[in-house]
Formats: structure tokens, sequence, C-alpha cells
């Protein structure tokens, strides 16, 4: 049997493993690369090798073991890609992109918004009017203005789980690939707020993906007109 082949069936069986592990669908993983499903499909299968970018990042997404990733032929400094890549930190998928880090020490200074159910699409309401406060977590040290609420609903699930507690970091712009909550600002000072990932920005609308059920559809920014980006979720 061809040694080079049996290489590239070991390494799609664990491309395969690793991004059913996290709960991710071909068409997902494909978007966080920028390329088609088929193509995912032919990493998979064995049919084509992701090149040393790819599989650098696929280390870090879905915890792709870097010994397997390192014995491919033309890959052996996949390992490399242990280091995060800032070029592709934006786009990493919702299971890394929501931060699970210990809040440091000192007063907690994050305001935790109010937040109830509004009954369509996901939607809640957030009033500004702090339930709470957080400590803040390492990356957030020296940011203006954060704040946080918990998720209600399960549209975004299992990436972001009904009850989540979510930081939001306000001074960002907005990155595809990355979850936000996008807000519409009522009349009565409150927000209408939906929790989507961002898949592109044009200039009147934002396409967004939510995942129960999965769909991916337009808000436009003639009424959603701000998406901030969703910086940690909490857990414990």
């Amino acid at each position: 049997m061809d040694p080079y082949g049996n290489l590239m069936s070991e390494l799609g069986d664990a491309i395969r493993a690793g991004r059913e592990r996290r709960g991710l669908t071909q068409a997902e993983l494909a978007a966080e690369f920028g390329i088609s499903k088929s193509a995912v499909n032919q990493w998979e299968s064995g049919k084509n090798v992701p090149d040393q970018r790819k599989l650098g990042k696929l280390v870090q997404l879905i915890g792709l073991d870097p010994a397997v990733a390192a014995g491919v032929p033309g890959a052996a400094s996949a390992a490399l890609a242990a280091e995060p890549d800032d070029s592709d930190a934006t786009r990493a998928p919702a299971h890394t992109r929501v931060s699970r880090e210990t809040p440091t020490n000192g007063r907690p200074d994050i305001p935790v918004w109010a937040s109830a159910e509004a009954g369509h699409d996901g939607a809640m309401v957030l009033v500004n009017d702090p339930i709470d406060y957080i400590r803040r977590s390492e990356r957030m040290l020296g940011v203006r203005s954060p704040f946080a609420f918990y998720v209600i609903g399960s549209s975004m699930s299992p990436a972001i789980e009904h009850g989540d507690q979510v930081v939001i970091h306000p001074n960002l712009p907005p990155q595809p690939g990355k979850d936000h909550v996008f807000l519409q600002e009522q009349p009565d000072g409150t927000m209408l707020a939906l929790v989507k990932r961002l898949l592109r920005s044009t200039t009147t609308t934002w396409k967004v993906r939510q995942f129960n059920p999965a769909k991916d559809f337009d808000l436009p920014k003639s009424k959603w007109s701000k998406a901030l980006m969703i910086t940690e979720k909490r857990v414990g």
C-alpha cells in the first residue's frame, strides 16, 4: 500500500474527528477558511492535504494533533501552528472564540446588563441597568466601557448556550467569523439584541448565521445599527 496515502487517510480521519468533536459541520469549518465544503470533504477523505497555514489553524481550531499533521510530507512544520497566528485569530470558530479565562483579582467593574426574552428569532431585550458586576480578565484590562449579559435562548447552541454569560468589547470593529451581539435601539431606551455569528458585512446588511435551527440570513443595518464583538464567555 502507498504509505503517503495512508498518512493522508490518517490526517483526514483526524480532521473529521476533531471537527465532529467541536460540533462543527463541514460547511461551518469551510467558512472559517473561506473555502468550499467540498474542499473540507477532500481533506477528510484523504484526497487532498491542507497547506501548512491551514494545518496550523486546524491545530488551534479543532485540536488537530500536530504530530499527525507533521507526519504528512510537505507539512512537517505544521506543528508550528500551535502558536496562534494574529491574521487568523479573528476567524476562530465559536468554540475557541469565546474565552474561558479566569477573572483577575481586583474590584468587579464590568456591569452585567439585564436581559429578557423578546420572543422571536432568539431576540432579547437588553437594559443598560446593571444587575451585577464582574471582574475583568487579563484580555479586558484597559478596555473602555465593556459590559456583559446572560444569553437568553438556544439559537446559537452549541456554541453559546442559554444562560451563558458573555462579555462584550465595544471598541473593536466587527469581524467576520466572530460572534457578535447586534443591537437595535428602542424608543424607551432599551435595546433589542440578537446574538449571531457575523459572516460578512455589506453597505446595507449584516449577513449572519445561527445554529439552532441552522440558517443564514440578513439583518438590515438600517434597523440593526450596531454589531459588537463577543470577546469572552464566562463559565463557572
